[in-house]
């Protein structure tokens, strides 16, 4: 029995280290940079989690973006659907070129108004409100992106 007791919480100690290695492996944070300034980035590629995005979050800081990466270039639009604090919005173009911005969207916008680029975007990043002013972001700007995106 004490043999059988100490097989089980040696291999439950494997799972659990494994499973806290294997979170840290698949881990989505990164470092994006724009105009000068570098942010953690949290990544998100699946539809699930680019649909949720910042919804039902309490707040974003300054260092922090959320890079939402499409699987091809299109008009994509971001709602404010479960915002409780308003944000700044930039596209990115294959390129990594800003092709277009949105200042300060705030949650009332939803469910009216969906936020579109003018121009095809593959890559969406949304930063706190008031950084495209504080930072002198502009269309043109060419973004440094995480490796592999």
């Amino acid at each position: 029995m004490k043999r059988w007791a100490l097989t089980a919480g040696t291999l439950l100690i494997i799972i659990v280290s494994g499973a806290v290695l294997w979170g840290k492996v698949t881990d989505t944070q990164s470092t994006l940079q724009l105009v000068g300034k570098s942010y953690a980035a949290t990544i998100l590629t699946s539809e699930d989690e680019r649909e949720k995005g910042l919804s039902g979050t309490p707040s974003l800081a300054a260092d922090r973006a959320m890079l939402f990466v499409f699987p091809n270039d299109s008009k994509w639009g971001i709602w404010m659907k479960d915002m409780n604090y308003p944000i700044d919005i930039v596209w990115l173009d294959s390129g990594h070129k800003v092709v277009h911005m949105v200042k300060n969207a705030q949650p009332s916008s939803y469910p009216d108004t969906i936020f579109q680029p003018e121009r095809p975007a593959r890559y969406v990043i949304e930063l706190v409100s008031g950084t495209i002013e504080r930072t002198g972001i502009s269309t043109g700007d060419i973004a440094g992106m995480p490796a592999g995106t």
